[in-house]
């Protein structure tokens, strides 16, 4: 998709967070926070190289990264989250298939998360223990390309994971966000049902907001269906700025 935006005519910047991708992993220890630093770090390094209205996107994990830089930097001129999750809603717990009786003990749920990664921060958790693969995707062909990836994660610590599931930016919510947000969904997505966005949506605060569904029936929208998406997004991004 990146790929698609650069043909298009756009100064495209992808970033390796840390611990991610080609990033080093000789660091164990970092946050959703230390990610999100990440993307302001990018943001800088955007606006000094070429002068340009800077567009943040992300997907999923990254949705949620995208839109706290919004809320944490004035320079971001519009942000595109692909799904963002909010924590302090009950029913992010359904993100996980982890027992649907625990939703309502998401507050001391969190608790014990933060304690116990205190205890076992380098504890590492595969995925697979607290989402369902075929939720994120049902593609088999995008999981063998996935799990070929030496790049691709499969493992979290337990210390990432407490601060991914339990920090709580309220710029969201707050009316720190000043640029236009689009929030991109997918009408059959299986982690982030219809009735969970529709609340997320509703609680984020944005001078202009606006959803973007897609129907293709997929959690990975921009890894599977890159050009659908990127078409769609250029048309907007167009739109937004005259272009």
């Amino acid at each position: 998709m990146l790929s698609g935006f650069a043909e298009r005519g756009f100064a495209v910047i992808g970033v390796h967070p840390i611990g991610h991708g080609k990033s080093s992993r000789d660091i164990k220890r970092y946050t959703i926070r230390d990610i999100v630093q990440n993307g302001r770090d990018a943001v800088t390094f955007a606006i000094e190289r070429y002068f340009l209205p800077i567009i943040v996107m992300g997907a999923s994990q990254g949705g949620l990264v995208a839109a706290a830089i919004a809320a944490e930097d004035e320079r971001v001129a519009a942000t595109f989250p692909n799904n963002v999750i909010l924590v302090e809603l009950p029913d992010s717990a359904g993100l996980s298939h982890f027992p649907k009786w625990m939703w309502c003990m998401h507050r001391p749920m969190k608790v014990l998360f933060k304690f116990f990664a205190l205890l076992f921060p380098d504890l590492q958790i595969p995925v697979r223990f607290y989402l369902k693969y075929k939720r994120i995707c049902s593609n088999r062909a995008f999981w063998n390309m996935a799990l070929e990836d030496s790049l691709c994660l499969r493992h979290y610590s337990l210390y990432f994971l407490s601060s991914l599931f339990t920090t709580h930016f309220p710029g969201l919510t707050d009316g720190s966000i000043r640029c236009p947000l689009y929030l991109i969904t997918d009408s059959g997505d299986g982690l982030f049902t219809k009735s969970y966005v529709k609340k997320v949506f509703e609680r984020l605060q944005a001078p202009h907001k606006e959803m973007i569904t897609f129907h293709l029936n997929d959690h990975m929208l921009i890894v599977n269906y890159p050009q659908e998406v990127c078409e769609k997004l250029t048309n907007i991004i167009h739109q937004q700025f005259a272009l």
